[in-house]
């Protein structure tokens, strides 16, 4: 997507990675630039190689960046095919990313593409899976924890010029306090690297029952195995209350957006307080509720569901499950109103329920959402609530039900896992484990 923050040129990225296509503009420059990825550039650890097109068509650039894509994949796919010898990670992960992969929504293809770049990084391609030891594993655990690393597996400098200040000194700048430098690392949760761990040591266990043509298995031990992976111990699952829950309905008809009119941008009412209601009256990801179409809704009232249902799409749901649900009053009622949103827009029929300012075709993206509920924190006086914004909703909704049979709450609030329900959505709270203290059934000896 073209990049609009103040200050910064055209450019255009196409496909995931490690197949991406960037196209771009410099500054003084006439011509459109290419950055394609190369998987040796860098002494095997990867890099962008660049180069002119030759013309300052954006248009054509575009074209010619998504027609290079599956050339990309399909070089890939020949490499990893012919390629025959050790397990090493290239070959691994490659075939992990085509044959398990595809399989899977866009966003967990997505978080796979990132975690193979970050273990190309880390390992390097040619590096042998079954010599995996402590000694790399160690070496990784220390390096993500103290951000010597990113998400990408790029090396992060430890101290760089400070971007206030331009590395002069000035003793009154804010940030570097006038040393002229600052810490560009960022440590990172034990979470984090849990993720990445497991993700790891998933691509193992799969490659442990996989086999190439001629019936050799891809790997015959787990590296894996034995090598601790950290945990936190003291996650931050903060749940939201019903009384923020109203300070944000009072103020939620205040949340503007910016929208397209006659090539100028100008303020519009956002649907941001229907949106709300949903993500409140269903529990369902913010991401889910934003993926919603038209054609999604039965709203027809019939036995066991008054008000209608929601059929959640496997598309958009996080596991690739598609549910039927019956809404609640409430929820019908914001439903209503983002159908009539759409009407007096002129859109009618199917198509996303809660549209794009930019683009009516296309869903309401999570990261505009996501600013919209801050901008109704900050109306509301409210703080943030630290270590979550949307999901905290979900977990009220899963709190606020624990006396329910929790078969019904997992079904009506997509959790395909009993567990995963009870262990990080349902949080205790004080009025039911007051409830707890204060009951008592006597116990006494059969006489």
């Amino acid at each position: 997507m073209p990049d609009r923050r103040k200050g910064r040129r055209w450019s255009y990225s196409a496909g995931h990675p490690p197949h991406t296509v960037r196209v771009f503009e410099r500054k003084g420059r006439a011509n459109v630039y290419a950055a394609v990825w190369d998987p040796e550039a860098n002494g095997g650890q990867g890099g962008e190689v660049k180069r002119s097109l030759g013309h300052a068509d954006r248009d054509r650039a575009k074209a010619w960046a998504d027609a290079e894509v599956p050339k990309l994949r399909e070089n890939d796919q020949a490499a990893c095919e012919v390629h025959r010898g050790p397990p090493v990670v290239a070959r691994v992960l490659d075939l992990y990313l085509r044959h398990r992969t595809r399989d899977k929504g866009e966003w967990q293809q997505r978080a796979d593409a990132h975690h193979a770049e970050l273990w190309t990084r880390v390992l390097g391609r040619g590096f042998d899976l079954t010599r995996l030891s402590r000694r790399e594993w160690d070496a990784f655990l220390r390096r993500r924890r103290t951000g010597a690393i990113d998400a990408r597996g790029r090396h992060v400098p430890a101290a760089a010029p400070c971007p206030s200040c331009n590395g002069e000194e000035a003793p009154a700048c804010w940030r570097c306090e006038g040393r002229g430098q600052i810490n560009p690392r960022h440590p990172v949760a034990a979470r984090t690297v849990e993720k990445d761990c497991r993700w790891l040591r998933a691509v193992c266990r799969w490659a442990l029952q996989y086999r190439d043509e001629d019936g050799t298995l891809l790997l015959d031990r787990d590296p894996t195995a034995g090598l601790s992976i950290p945990h936190e111990r003291n996650p931050k699952r903060p749940v939201a209350s019903h009384d923020r829950v109203d300070a944000i309905r009072a103020v939620a008809d205040r949340v503007d957006t910016r929208v397209e009119d006659g090539g100028k941008r100008r303020r519009a009412d956002s649907p941001f307080a229907e949106l709300f209601e949903v993500v409140v009256g269903t529990g369902r990801r913010v991401s889910a509720v934003c993926g919603l179409r038209v054609e999604d809704l039965e709203l027809e009232a019939a036995p066991g569901r008054p008000h209608g249902a929601i059929v959640w799409p496997a598309d958009t749901d996080k596991i690739g499950k598609r549910w039927r649900c019956p809404i609640s009053l409430s929820t019908r009622e914001a439903l209503d109103a983002a159908l009539r949103r759409r009407r007096q827009a002129g859109r009618v029929g199917c198509g996303p329920l809660f549209p794009a300012p930019g683009d009516p075709e296309k869903p309401l993206d999570y990261t505009l959402a996501s600013s919209w509920l801050r901008r109704a924190e900050e109306l509301a006086g409210l703080e943030p609530l630290e270590g979550s914004l949307w999901h905290a909703y979900r977990r009220l909704w899963a709190s606020a039900r624990k006396d329910l049979p929790d078969v019904d709450v997992a079904q009506a609030g997509g959790w395909s896992s009993l567990d995963a329900l009870k262990q990080a959505y349902q949080q205790p709270d004080d009025a039911t484990m007051l409830r707890v203290v204060e009951h008592e059934t006597e116990l006494r000896e059969v006489r």
